[in-house]
């Protein structure tokens, strides 16, 4: 890639948000967050339009719905309107749960990987394979 990978991470966590982004921004990557299904869902949909659209995103599994409403797999209704919308565009799921079903189901509906929360070199190793970094 001749510029940096374009990335958005979704969680409706602040901290973490916050945490995730600086960590990806001092690996060399642009960075933009939305902090529930809709905010990035309208981020993935502005980039397409602009002919600019995200390298990867990364998206939590539970938090605000397209209503609004927390959800437990509120993730897994993104991870499948990004996939029609946006097909091309590679998903990591990333999660509080160490569940091997979890992550199954993920992987079914078409994410790239899964990885753990808290796990940052994991998510740095899955982020650069999914986007061909690997050295």
């Amino acid at each position: 890639m001749d510029t940096e990978p374009r990335i958005l991470v979704v969680d409706d966590e602040e901290n973490l948000l916050r945490s995730v982004a600086k960590t990806l921004f001092r690996e060399g990557f642009d960075v933009e967050t939305a902090d529930g299904n809709l905010p990035a869902f309208e981020l993935v949909q502005d980039s397409l339009g602009k002919n600019e659209p995200f390298n990867l995103v990364i998206l939590d599994l539970n938090m605000p719905d397209f209503s609004g409403k927390e959800s437990r797999y509120a993730g897994l209704e993104l991870l499948e309107r990004l996939k029609t919308e946006a097909p091309a565009i590679p998903v990591i799921v990333n999660s509080a749960w160490d569940e091997v079903e979890t992550a199954k189901i993920c992987l079914d509906k078409g994410a790239a990987d899964y990885f753990v929360k808290g796990r940052t070199d994991e998510m740095l190793e899955k982020i650069r394979l999914v986007l061909g970094l690997q050295a």
